[in-house]
């Protein structure tokens, strides 16, 4: 996975974003924001959403090395929250 402009992983950046918003956010609110710290594609930055996320089962079997990523809570509104 390529570094962003600041050096981060978009993993590292996501983390970093949902801390920013105060550890809760909507992907569209994050997803801007992760945009400006990188040079991701959008398929990039939705991805690695789905593998940050604890409670998405189907992520386990697609991304199986990236358990220390998962940082996420998804919520039944379809807001994140930091786990």
């Amino acid at each position: 996975m390529g570094k962003g402009k600041s050096g981060k992983t978009c993993a590292e950046a996501i983390r970093e974003t949902i801390v920013l918003l105060g550890n809760r956010a909507y992907a569209d609110v994050m997803f801007t924001q992760i945009k400006g710290m990188g040079n991701w594609n959008d398929q990039t930055i939705y991805q690695q959403l789905m593998a940050c996320v604890i409670n998405l089962p189907a992520s386990y079997g697609r991304w199986p090395g990236k358990l220390k990523n998962r940082v996420l809570f998804l919520r039944e509104d379809g807001s994140y929250e930091l786990y």
